[in-house]
């Protein structure tokens, strides 16, 4: 039995994959369309036949060239920034009168996996992807079904993809370089809280090793993602450790580092300096201010789904399949 009789559901984008032509070629096939050569129908309707493939009101649609219905997956909306991206790319999908399916992961490999699976049977005309938890394996799994994606977070190339590349890494090295030199031996606190995500992750590595190289002392302090959380555990920290450098994932962790700080009687920044990773309204809403690194994701949303318009369109391709969204640091009153 082959893996297709399997499925619970054979979709179009296994038939497109089998006979190696578009989902619009074979949509015209299901419909008649004269526009197809003899070869190509025959080619198409072996793998119909094979695959025991039943049309769709998704093949209806392709037979006009609309694309009406797009998934948007995402970690949870929790996150003030991941909002923010959403809110961008909904924006885009209204103007263009596209319907919007949203597949929200929880962060962890697995549900990842499962949020594939919800993808692909959803039987969506292309989709927009941030979940760093992804790798470029499950990345090409998608694009098997001949899926039009827009990659963020993620630097990959080919057929009906694009991508969207987040550098955090280079401006956060040159604001650390900068910060720690400056005394070699303040201690760096490096805060390591679980499933934020492979890009948090990279930055966590590359601040222990770059910290580690340049002969300040470095820990890592672990905690769950929660502000009360790491406010408590900060509380317990500041009994006995009264001065450091310390990097949070983001603001809103950030902000429970210094109110710890100053809740023990410590001083912002003269004794504990923080710095966010990634920062949003927390940065400024908190007192003192805390520094942090700034991208602007309701134009990430947008860039992403204006890229994936252009790849669902027969008339305008897409031409810069590749964009790098690069983070500014604000410095603000949580450093010197």
């Amino acid at each position: 039995m082959s893996e297709y009789n399997k499925k619970d559901r054979v979709t179009i984008y296994e038939v497109a994959k089998v006979a190696g032509v578009s989902l619009a070629t074979v949509s015209r096939v299901i419909n008649n369309h004269h526009n197809v050569t003899e070869k190509t129908r025959l080619l198409v309707n072996e793998a119909i036949e094979k695959l025991g493939y039943k049309p769709s009101a998704l093949a209806q649609g392709l037979a006009n060239s609309r694309s009406t219905n797009v998934g948007i997956m995402i970690p949870s909306t929790g996150y003030s920034y991941v909002s923010n991206m959403l809110d961008g790319m909904i924006d885009v999908a209204k103007i263009y009168g596209y319907i919007t399916s949203i597949f929200i992961t929880k962060r962890t490999k697995e549900d990842a996996d499962q949020m594939i699976n919800h993808l692909i049977k959803s039987h969506v005309d292309g989709a927009v992807i941030f979940d760093d938890e992804l790798g470029t394996d499950e990345i090409r799994t998608i694009q098997k079904y001949h899926i039009p994606l827009i990659i963020i977070g993620h630097e990959l190339s080919g057929d009906d993809l694009g991508s969207i590349i987040l550098e955090y890494k280079e401006p956060f090295l040159s604001v650390l370089k900068q910060d720690i030199s400056k005394d070699k031996t303040m201690p760096v606190f490096i805060l390591d809280v679980v499933n934020e995500g492979v890009m948090i992750d990279e930055l966590r590595d590359a601040a222990l090793e770059f910290t580690k190289k340049k002969g300040n002392p470095v820990e890592l302090l672990s905690f769950n993602d929660s502000y009360s959380i790491v406010y408590n555990g900060m509380l317990e920290f500041f009994k006995t450790h009264k001065r450091g450098y310390f990097i949070a994932p983001r603001d809103s962790l950030a902000a429970a580092i210094v109110n710890a700080a100053t809740d023990s009687g410590l001083r912002v920044p003269d004794d504990v300096q923080v710095i966010a990773c990634i920062g949003n309204k927390y940065s400024y809403i908190a007192r003192p201010t805390i520094s942090s690194f700034y991208l602007d994701m309701f134009k990430t949303g947008s860039i992403a789904m204006r890229m994936l318009t252009k790849l669902l369109s027969k008339e305008d391709s897409l031409k810069q399949k590749t964009m790098t969204m690069s983070a500014i640091y604000n410095k603000r009153s949580s450093t010197k």
